[in-house]
């Protein structure tokens, strides 16, 4: 048996993807959280490679986050993947995304947001956790938004793969 291997990965501490001006990914953070013990202090979130959300910061769930005024004063992910260059052989993205919650007594929750709308509101449960989101077309520059609203949780990352 054998594996994808990934077109890109971003993190945290490598939160850029850049093959050619028609090859690219970028993830960018808008106010991740951090507090003095470990494993949400500065040194352990930079050391395991990951974002912290704080369930004190949660943004309301029931606000349009596609309208700039709502998302500007939330804490949120944003992501721009741009691959044009597959896009003449008829491929397809496929995203996975990684997160884990730190107790189990609160589980987290993120909006995932395109520029169209809500995409995903995705539940989050202790341990780790992936899903995944598909497009049909690499024609058009892909901008996502993960929104937090709610829990204790970490973002690990994203791997895109172009099949």
């Amino acid at each position: 048996m054998s594996c994808l291997d990934a077109t890109f990965t971003l993190t945290p501490r490598s939160p850029v993807y850049f093959n050619s001006p028609r090859n690219q990914a970028l993830l960018v953070c808008y106010g991740a959280d951090f507090s003095y013990t470990s494993p949400t202090d500065l040194s352990s979130l930079y050391a395991s490679d990951r974002f912290f959300f704080e369930a004190a910061f949660a943004s309301d769930p029931n606000l349009d986050y596609t309208q700039w005024a709502n998302r500007s004063k939330a804490r949120f992910l944003a992501s721009y993947i741009s691959l044009p260059n597959y896009a003449a052989a008829h491929k397809q993205l496929a995203l996975i995304f990684g997160f884990d919650v730190l107790w189990s007594a609160n589980p987290g929750r993120v909006l995932v947001y395109s520029n169209a709308g809500l995409l995903q509101d995705q539940q989050l449960v202790y341990g780790d956790n992936q899903f995944l989101l598909e497009f049909d077309s690499l024609d058009s520059t892909v901008y996502l938004q993960f929104i937090h609203a709610g829990g204790y949780w970490f973002f690990r990352g994203i791997s895109g793969y172009v099949v």
